[in-house]
């Protein structure tokens, strides 16, 4: 079992060094690893995205991305949509802010369904950095 800030330290550290970051466009700050809420049968973009700059700022081509384990009550579909890149500290600072394409997620209950679902995915960077990914939901 990762432990939750050491995972957060590491995923921080990798970004600034390799230049992939994940985003969370829309989420308030220190809330981008909690559950996120969406709506019963209703079609929701995650807030939690994956994207690569180079050290120019300039996006190099979205990580891929596969659903290793599907969510219980609901599906995932993987798209590519722009966000902006949150580097954090580091060499990559510079590039906060900047937008780019990034690998997103669309996730959709069953209709009338109600309380916690999750799903897991594998991120694979050009560079073959490979992350592993939980998304926890509550369905509302």
């Amino acid at each position: 079992m990762p432990i939750p800030g050491l995972t957060l330290l590491a995923a921080t550290l990798l970004c600034g060094l390799l230049g992939g970051c994940v985003t969370t466009e829309g989420a308030a700050p220190g809330q981008a690893d909690s559950t996120e809420r969406v709506a019963s049968g209703k079609r929701t973009f995650l807030q939690k995205t994956f994207m690569t700059m180079d050290a120019r700022c300039r996006p190099i081509s979205r990580p891929k991305g596969v659903l290793t384990e599907p969510p219980r009550h609901g599906k995932v579909r993987l798209a590519t949509r722009k966000a902006a890149a949150e580097y954090g500290p580091g060499p990559f600072r510079h590039c906060n802010g900047k937008v780019g394409p990034s690998l997103a997620f669309e996730y959709t209950s069953k209709p009338g369904y109600r309380g916690a679902d999750s799903f897991l995915v594998r991120i694979r960077y050009n560079d073959g950095e490979i992350r592993y990914e939980r998304f926890g939901i509550t369905v509302d």
